[in-house]
């Protein structure tokens, strides 16, 4: 049977685990309560939200039967991202607030933890994912739209040469130029989307999505991160100099080890929510003139006839 004592040990920490829930749940409430008041007091300064009127025209617009199918799904979904993308920022800017008004240091780790990380974390992949979005959305309704009012247009993109293999991000752009090339609305619209995601943010945010997706990201607002980074590069050797001195060169053909010791500092958690602020903004000025070229698709399709699946 159990030592008497040890009844008493697991009493012990059953007590110690529900005063510990007990005051995490007091806590988390509390946080929710400041959160919710400063999302009141705030809401005028939402940063806005794309209507769903494109989806719409391009759900009613008969048009090839892919189109039929798949355009206005795919309008739609690409506003759903920007809009959740909106939400989310403004509540990650109500949060920054919320831990802004805690003074004590393990209240306001609780809060980054549980509320503001994950927030900011959805935001912060926002940028670089509703870019690749925004093009293959534009991609597929360029070239049914092609195909749709200009019969003789091939059904072929520049992915077919590597079936099962995605374009890269340079390559599905030269795509939408030669796609887009013939319709009025494309140039301005091309410009927008390339604005988005771009160097200018990758350097605000230290290349953060980049870092997050396929190595280490720099942690938010507080907590450094060393790494001691391993390549081969060549090696050095000792060079003597005229006058007696040496210099250090590379050698011709022998390589070596390095380990470069590098410490990831934290990214401040109001200028990466700025930097996002701004991406987002550039987001729904891209597709707005989404919305237009899709406008312009619509009118010249409602005016052909003979619509392919008809």
């Amino acid at each position: 049977m159990p030592a008497k004592n040890d009844h008493s040990t697991k009493h012990s920490q059953e007590e110690d685990g529900a005063q510990h829930w007990n005051a995490w749940r007091a806590m988390a409430l509390e946080a929710y309560d400041r959160f919710h008041a400063l999302l009141e007091h705030h809401r005028t300064e939402h940063p806005g939200l794309t209507p769903y009127m494109a989806a719409d025209r391009a759900e009613s617009t008969r048009g090839t039967f892919a189109w039929w199918w798949g355009a206005g799904s795919e309008v739609r979904e690409t506003i759903n991202s920007i809009n959740a993308w909106g939400v989310r920022l403004h509540e990650w800017a109500a949060w920054n607030k919320v831990l802004d008004s805690y003074g004590d240091r393990n209240e306001r780790w609780d809060v980054l933890n549980h509320f503001v990380e994950p927030t900011a974390f959805f935001c912060m992949l926002q940028p670089s994912s509703f870019a690749d979005r925004l093009s293959l959305a534009a991609e597929t309704i360029l070239h049914q739209a092609n195909r749709r009012v200009s019969p003789d247009e091939p059904d072929r993109l520049d992915q077919d040469a590597r079936p099962g293999k995605p374009l890269r991000r340079s390559d599905r752009r030269r795509q939408l130029r030669r796609l887009g090339k013939d319709w009025k609305s494309f140039s301005e619209f091309q410009q927008k989307l390339h604005a988005l995601d771009g160097d200018e943010y990758r350097r605000l945010t230290h290349n953060f999505r980049d870092l997050a997706s396929h190595s280490f990201s720099p942690r938010l607002m507080l907590g450094h991160i060393n790494r001691a980074i391993r390549s081969i590069k060549p090696y050095k050797e000792l060079l003597l100099q005229p006058d007696g001195s040496y210099i250090q060169v590379d050698h011709p053909t022998k390589k070596a080890v390095s380990y470069a010791m590098s410490s990831l500092e934290p990214l401040p958690l109001d200028a990466a929510h700025e930097a996002n602020l701004a991406e987002y903004r550039r987001a729904r000025n891209a597709i707005e003139c989404f919305a237009k070229l899709i406008d312009e698709f619509c009118d010249w399709m409602d005016k052909t006839p003979n619509a392919e699946g008809s």
